[in-house]
Parts: C-alpha cells; structure tokens; sequence
C-alpha cells in the first residue's frame, strides 16, 4: 500500500503467514531501505518518476500563464528565465528549456495532457517540443511512450525544427554560434550553418590538420607516433579550428562612435533637476545623463553666455583602467543584479553617486548590465551595501540580498588595501607598466589624503 503524505513516508505491508500483516515504514533511512525487496523499491522510484512528471507538468503550466502576464517584468527581470534563475533556483539554460517547454505545452493539448497524466518524462517531452507541430503531434507521442528517452532524442534530431529553436527556445538557423564554459580551462563552442558552408569549413580544418601533421613530423618518426605526440587527431584538429579563427581576425579595430552630451553642472549633481541636459542637441531627463555619467567620460567645456566655447579640458574616464579590472575581478565579470549573469556590455556603476561626493573606488563600485543599469538610475532602484555584499531595493521597498562572492580556497586571498583581491602571480604575462604606475600613483595619492584628514582631525 503507498501512502502519498507530504513527507514522503511509504508504507509497506508485508505478509508473513495467513492474514497476519506488519507494517514496515520505508524512509531515507539507508538501513531501512536495504532491508527492502528490490523489486518493490523499483516499484516505488519508477513510480515516483510518474507523479514528478505529472508535478513538473502543472509547474510548467503555472510558468506559462506567469510569462503571459509577463509577472517577471515588475522584477526588472529581462525575461521569464531570468525570473526563475533569480527565484527558482534555476539555471539561466535550463530556466530558457522550462520556458520554451511551458508554451508548446499550453499550444498542444494532447502532448499536455499526456505529460500531466505522468505518462511522459520531462526528458521526452523537452525533445518533442522541439520538433513538435499539429501534423505529427498524435504519433509523435505514440513514439515517445514506446521508446527510452534516448532512443527518442537520436530519432527526433533527424526531423526539421519547424521553430528554428534548440532546446533552450534560441534560434539556431541559419546562423548561431553559443559558447558554453566547460568550467575547467575549455571552452565549447557550438557553431550552427547551412550544411554547404559546414562542409566548407570542415574541408578547411581538415586540410589545416593534415599540413600539421605533416610539418610537425620528424625524419624519425611515422605519422602514427606523430599523431600520439600531438595528443590524437581530434586533439589536433581542435587545436587547428581555434588556430584559424583566431589567425584570420585580421580587421583593425574601429574607432567608438561618440555622442555628444550636453548638461550644466547643476545636472549632474542633482542641485537643479530641471537644469537643461541634452543629447545630440535634444533635451532628456537629468536621471539618463546622470546614469551616463555615472561610467562613462567627462569633458569639461567653459561656455560664455552666448553658448561659444572658450575652453575645453582633455577627456577622462570617472572609472580609471586599473579600477575597471579590479572591479571585473571581484565580480567575476558578470552583472551583479539579481537573477542576471549577462557579461557583456558591464557598467561600473557607483552605490552613492559622485555627486552626491560617492568616491571613485572599488568598495563604491558595482558591476551592472546596461539594462540593469538603466533599472538602477531610472526604474526606482536603489543599492546599498551591508556587510557581506550588497542589497538591492526595488520599488516597492522589498530587499533582495546579494553576496560578494569569493572562490573557495583553503588560505584567505591576498587583500589589497581597498579590500579587492590581489592580482595573480607568476602568470607568464608581460608586466603592464602603465597599469603599476597608474595603481602606484593613486595608492600614493590615497595614501596622502588619508594623511591629511587625519592632521585636520587631531588638529581638531
């Protein structure tokens, strides 16, 4: 007899003679579970499988309608997936598949209804929404109750995506390259094209493979012990791929385009919100050229009352290089909000502005997306810091706690006198003379400025 109780407990009711029963309670207990038949614990884990399916089903369901009404938004979430990385536990891949499942569910009544009856694996279902369309739907799942998930997954690759989508809801036609951080010093990546330009690039690496090879080769050695030395042909031939996509990035670099950004001072720090502020000659709110400001570069300019320039001051940036790559360590290169983990296009982003005298250094500094950062100067956001990390406050007032994350090590990380870590040593790199004079020159200025506040305050 199965008990299905909040807290998991079965019961088992074994016959020992004539109607004598006993009660044996089936817990994670190791020792008790030993003492279970197999066949009964095969009984309770296949079916314990079904009405995981059937719960993972509902809670699918429940993430469609919650993407409908696009509930995420309010978060300042940049998607669905997003929101369930930040509140569900959930990996922003595997949250993107939970996502595109959780639609082809609600738009495929019969596929649904089979996965709520427990009658198809996550698994299965995730490799049927892929391919899935109203034509094939009916044998689609006939197949999939027949076969093992795996069986299934090799049988639908061989069908077209009608979709254009992988597993996670991406398109990947015509043309997707992913990477993917295998978290151990590689990297995969996943390069998806018309199978004529495939075959093209595979004959390239082919034949650059094959010219290794043969330049690699000794006068003593065969093109066996050759190939073994290097590793193996696949290990040669990754090696080769990577050599020609990094050997043909031969186009200069352009120059950034720049925008200009007009604003009096009084803007900038917050002494008069109705002071004109203008982009590309068209007015904006002061909170825009204020979040422009709060990492960007600042140029200075005197301007008589007429409007005429007088005089104009070099260009600087508010976030010095040496600050930036500290900043990047520290946050591991990625957004610091909530649910994000974009790394792409990082702001350096001040808790208390500079303008309201927030000081340019690491422990005022805080990475964040430009669509965050956006959230943070006009969508009624606010950063403070506690003492394991940072708060962030949404609108409404809740707080959301994030932690200053540090990688495990057995000994505490060299500190620097910022509080960031030290940089690494013994790299093999080639020292950045102007980064050390940069971090000499404002070490030493810090240093004297410490100084002189602390006369004042004994002379006080």
């Amino acid at each position: 007899v199965r008990c299905h109780t909040p807290s998991l407990v079965l019961i088992v009711k074994s016959i020992l003679s004539g109607d004598t029963m006993t009660e044996q309670t089936l817990t994670t207990d190791s020792t008790l579970l030993d003492d279970i038949p197999l066949e009964r614990l095969e009984a309770e884990i296949t079916g314990f499988a079904s009405r995981i399916a059937a719960a993972t089903a509902q809670w699918l369901l429940w993430i469609a309608a919650y993407d409908r009404r696009t509930g995420w938004a309010s978060w300042e979430t940049k998607s669905c997936a997003h929101w369930l990385n930040w509140h569900c536990g959930v990996s922003p891949r595997t949250a993107r598949a939970h996502v595109h499942v959780a639609h082809k569910l609600t738009a495929f009544t019969q596929l649904r209804e089979a996965f709520l009856a427990g009658e198809l694996s996550y698994s299965k279902v995730r490799a049927i929404a892929r391919v899935i369309t109203p034509e094939n739907e009916t044998e689609l799942i006939g197949t999939a109750r027949a076969a093992t998930a795996s069986q299934l997954e090799r049988m639908l690759n061989k069908l077209p995506n009608p979709d254009h989508c992988d597993d996670d809801g991406n398109e990947t036609t015509p043309h997707n390259c992913t990477f993917v951080n295998n978290s151990d010093g590689t990297m995969t990546m996943t390069l998806t094209a018309p199978t004529a330009d495939m075959a093209h690039a595979r004959a390239a690496i082919n034949k650059a493979t094959a010219d290794t090879i043969a330049r690699e080769q000794t006068d003593t050695e065969t093109r066996t012990e050759t190939i073994d030395r290097l590793d193996g042909v696949k290990a040669i031939r990754a090696s080769t791929a990577a050599a020609l996509i990094t050997g043909t990035l031969h186009a200069s670099r352009g120059t950034e385009s720049t925008v200009l950004v007009v604003a009096d001072i009084e803007t900038l720090t917050g002494q008069n919100p109705d002071g004109e502020s203008t982009i590309d000659s068209h007015r904006v709110d002061p909170a825009v050229v204020q979040r422009l400001a709060c990492d960007g570069k600042i140029q200075a300019a005197i301007l008589d009352l007429d409007g005429t320039e007088r005089a104009c001051g070099s260009e600087q940036r508010i976030v010095p290089r040496w600050l930036r790559r500290l900043l990047h360590r520290r946050d591991h290169g990625m957004c610091q909000f909530p649910g994000c983990e974009s790394e792409h296009r990082l702001h350096a982003h001040h808790i208390i502005h500079w303008e309201h005298s927030g000081p340019t250094e690491l422990d005022n500094l805080i990475s964040l997306c430009h669509f965050h950062h956006h959230s943070v100067h006009e969508g009624g956001w606010n950063i403070t810091t506690t003492a394991h990390g940072w708060a962030f406050h949404d609108p409404n007032g809740n707080q959301h706690h994030v932690p200053l994350l540090r990688l495990p090590t057995k000994t505490p990380l060299p500190q620097t006198e910022n509080g960031s870590a030290g940089a690494l040593t013994g790299t093999g790199e080639r020292a950045d003379m102007a980064f050390a004079i940069d971090v000499l020159t404002t070490n030493a200025q810090l240093q004297e400025q410490r100084r002189r506040k602390a006369e004042q305050l004994s002379a006080n």
